[in-house]
């Protein structure tokens, strides 16, 4: 499929969907220095888990090739284009891509991230809409956002959409690096860059603990709440459906505090359980997990006494409030010297608070913390040596 699709900006698409087509594809990035990348993915809205649903990459030459990766068998060429260190990869706000290539094995090398440019650069909002319009006076056409990318086959509207996400980037990333050297602040976007590609995707230890209200529970709750999220899990799994949409998280912290409820009851009158769930099958797998797993608590002797909060904030003294004050003045001179917006990649309230809590200062970033250091001895702050940055 090629065809011509946006007003401001000439190109042509291509989408590549045959082992042959990624081949062929790759050969020609391959040649290029810097290339434009933006990934669609769902992360629990339609689909179970976090999954890629299509890639968008152009060399900003008039070619935007669109990767189908639901009909190729393999990705390899590709993660192996993004792990090329000679070429650039332009990407606007790529946390997310960056920790779903890890996720599938691949670690993105040369990492530019126009979204932390415009940080840089203390702009208020740095989304790409807004970044185009203060930039360009372009305005792009959102509409497709929220879309579901698992459908197929694409519409040519998604097919505009995903286009819009890269066709501009190489044109971004020019401007805002003219304007990052203009106010020498390029080692900073080196270091943002370079921590961002350390980024490496991670599943949560006891993700049951996350849901609202769960750290309010007994110890016996949260075993149940343990058990009957896993089933969830499974079964969104098995289901390819948002665990969510299994059962809600309010009606999974319900059953978990009454789990000796009439379960077919429970099933068919509280709102929001899958229909797959309420058959027969289903119902005896639910009931058979609740039976298993009293069983498990009474042999284990799992406690009824209320678990309590997993964070205890420390206690504050005079000694912390003095602490914290002398931190936010630093911080209050290092947004009046570069700006709201700006100054939160210096210096953040959880840095503070941490400071204040146990008297080290742990600044993660190499031009942060000498920043920090200046603007404290500017206004007579004495700091201590900071943490060592890996």
């Amino acid at each position: 499929m090629e065809f011509t699709t946006l007003s401001n900006n000439t190109i042509k698409i291509k989408l590549v969907s045959t082992p042959e087509q990624l081949q062929a594809a790759i050969a020609d990035l391959s040649t290029k220095k810097e290339l434009a990348l933006d990934l669609e993915f769902d992360q629990n809205r339609f689909t179970y888990g976090f999954n890629l649903c299509l890639i968008q990459i152009t060399d900003g030459k008039g070619i935007c090739y669109i990767i189908d990766p639901f009909d190729l068998p393999d990705l390899q060429p590709f993660f192996q284009l993004m792990e090329n260190k000679a070429i650039m990869k332009i990407i606007h706000h790529s946390n997310n891509d960056i920790l779903l290539l890890d996720k599938l094995g691949c670690s993105i090398q040369n990492v530019m991230d126009t979204d932390v440019a415009a940080k840089i650069l203390n702009y208020e909002r740095s989304s790409l809409a807004t970044v185009l319009k203060e930039e360009f006076n372009i305005e792009i056409d959102k509409s497709q956002q929220s879309s579901n990318w698992n459908k197929r086959p694409l519409t040519e509207q998604q097919l505009q959409y995903a286009a819009i996400d890269v066709v501009y980037l190489h044109e971004v990333k020019d401007k805002l690096l003219t304007e990052i050297e203009q106010v020498g602040r390029m080692h900073w976007l080196q270091e943002e860059n370079s921590l961002l590609e350390k980024l490496r995707y991670t599943e949560s230890e006891n993700p049951h603990l996350r849901l609202k209200n769960a750290s309010r529970l007994t110890y016996y709750n949260q075993f149940f709440l343990k058990a009957l999220y896993n089933f969830r899990e499974n079964l969104g799994k098995q289901l390819n459906k948002p665990s969510s949409y299994i059962i809600p998280n309010d009606a999974l912290i319900e059953l978990a505090i009454n789990p000796d409820v009439d379960l077919h009851e429970w099933l068919n009158h509280t709102r929001g359980i899958h229909g797959r769930l309420k058959s027969p099958n289903y119902e005896n797998k639910l009931r058979d997990t609740i039976s298993k797993t009293m069983q498990a608590a009474e042999a284990q002797h799992i406690s009824h006494d209320y678990a309590g909060s997993q964070f205890k904030r420390p206690f504050r003294t005079s000694e912390t409030e003095k602490r914290k004050e002398e931190l936010t003045s630093v911080q209050a001179e290092i947004v009046k010297q570069f700006g709201e917006f700006a100054g939160r990649l210096i210096i953040n309230q959880s840095l503070i608070n941490e400071y204040s809590y146990t008297g080290k200062l742990r600044c993660t970033k190499r031009y942060a913390t000498q920043i920090v250091l200046d603007t404290a001895t500017s206004i007579g702050v004495q700091l201590p040596q900071p943490e060592a940055i890996n």
